[in-house]
């Protein structure tokens, strides 16, 4: 996985429909989404197919499930530039699976409220509006292979497939970029005229229902569409041809 992009500032929340299972919000910066959606919607899953349900009290007890924990920490630690790595202390767990002996209890199993601790870049407890344990997508996905392999595969699909997140991070990171040009234009009305262009492009998208879960929003096609225009009205003000945001506005409406 290459190293993220960190241009954008805020930590936006995707919710992204796992096709049949339900919707995981998914933060399109960090790539880290509530654990308890993946596991709703796993165990809906088994119980349709006469299986006992699992809890996450016994996915976090697994040896298995803290091994894969550390094999992506490694992977994590190896693409992050040595200023990031320098912030994370956690340099002991890279390959390093013995230091899983220290975290077990007399039966064996993981003390996991402990271990967890030692990873909140790739998987955390919170408390407050947003508690809850949240995990990134590599984690999100060792989970849900445990549970069920249908749910597995489908956000393989919807993730790998569909490019969703890379799409969304993309466009956010453009939008900023016109942003920036229109503030700078003529009789610039500033938050109007962004609020106004945001409007236009999501008209010009077919995306204007914003209640609820939108799928045209987050269809990677559209994404995609959406990076290209704005990219394309970002070289029309750079040679002219754009002088305020009504010709901005109908620049983007002449777009194919």
């Amino acid at each position: 996985m290459p190293k993220k992009d960190k241009k954008l500032k805020t930590n936006q929340m995707m919710e992204i429909q796992i096709g049949n299972f339900g919707t995981i919000k998914i933060g399109h910066k960090t790539e880290m989404g509530k654990v308890s959606q993946i596991m709703e919607m796993g165990n809906r899953n088994r119980e349709a197919k006469g299986l006992n349900q699992i809890s996450l009290d016994s996915v976090l007890k697994r040896q298995d499930f803290w091994e894969f924990v550390i094999a992506r920490n490694t992977q994590y630690m190896n693409i992050s530039n040595s200023a990031e790595s320098a912030e994370l202390d956690f340099m002991n767990f890279q390959s390093n699976y013995s230091e899983l002996t220290n975290y077990k209890d007399i039966a064996g199993q993981i003390k996991y409220s402990e271990i967890i601790k030692q990873f909140p870049h790739l998987i955390k407890s919170t408390k407050g509006r947003y508690g809850g344990t949240w995990a990134e997508l590599y984690i999100l996905l060792k989970i849900a292979s445990i549970l069920d392999k249908e749910l597995e595969v489908e956000i393989y699909r919807v993730f790998i497939e569909n490019r969703i997140l890379y799409f969304r991070d993309s466009g956010g990171n453009e939008f900023k970029e016109l942003n920036k040009l229109v503030k700078i234009l003529p009789n610039s009305q500033g938050q109007k005229d962004y609020i106004n262009l945001s409007l236009a492009m999501r008209e010009k998208l077919s995306i204007l229902d914003t209640r609820g879960y939108n799928d045209k929003e987050h269809n990677s096609l559209i994404q995609e569409k959406r990076t290209e225009y704005q990219k394309d009205l970002q070289k029309f003000i750079h040679v002219g041809f754009i002088k305020n945001i009504d010709d901005l506005i109908d620049a983007l409406n002449r777009l194919d």
